[in-house]
């Protein structure tokens, strides 16, 4: 994997998670449409907060096991397709199924502090803690492996620049009126990371097939 490649898989696997609706996003719009914008920015902090040292944490298991190259690649792929094939059928089932869910009129018994709701909406939430440790292990391996901790850095600011960027623009929807959880096109675009998703899964699986019988 080169860099190129490494980002673009990064960008796309990172959105798919970022734009689906949970408890983060609809905590953070809750707050949002009471005191504006800039608790979304708060909210990707306070979520920063928390994923940063797990990601760290994870990078360095990683590149401890790294001894054992071949049987570590193996268990994080592995691993990878199972949580992919998951994530992304779970995703299409919601995109498609899932009821429209206006932004406003959320329940307004959230924190009011922004870095708080980042903070205790995703130090809580037990599928981000499995997305990292599956789907997100394969990315901190493909960097480790393109180029140390200078492709966790690379990795990294690749992922979390999605969090701010959507937070932000779903918070100045909300503070201005917006209905996004509901759109169509917000259903569009999780149908599309979806299969992005499935697809991923089975490239994966191909590489594991190969890895095993070579």
């Amino acid at each position: 994997m080169d860099w190129s490649q490494l980002i673009v898989t990064v960008v796309l696997v990172s959105a798919s998670g970022a734009l689906a609706p949970g408890p983060l996003l609809i905590a953070t719009l809750s707050e949002s449409v009471k005191r504006g914008a800039r608790v979304g920015l708060l909210s990707a902090t306070g979520h920063m907060i928390v994923e940063l040292p797990l990601v760290l944490l994870i990078a360095q298991g990683i590149a401890f096991f790294l001894t054992s190259e071949t049987a570590a690649r193996l268990a994080i792929t592995a691993a990878g397709v199972a949580a992919l094939t998951f994530f992304g059928l779970n995703q299409l089932r919601e995109s498609i199924l899932a009821p429209t869910t206006p932004t406003n009129g959320l329940d307004a018994k959230t924190p009011k502090n922004g870095v708080a709701i980042g903070i205790i909406f995703t130090g809580l939430n037990p599928y981000f803690i499995t997305w990292w440790l599956t789907i997100g292990a394969r990315l901190v391996y493909d960097a480790l492996e393109l180029a140390a901790w200078l492709g966790i850095a690379a990795m990294y600011a690749s992922h979390i620049w999605i969090d701010y960027a959507w937070l932000y623009f779903t918070s100045s929807l909300a503070w201005r009126g917006g209905k996004i959880l509901g759109s169509r096109l917000l259903r569009v675009i999780n149908i599309v990371l979806g299969a992005f998703l499935i697809a991923l899964a089975l490239l994966m699986s191909l590489e594991l097939v190969s890895a095993i019988f070579s």
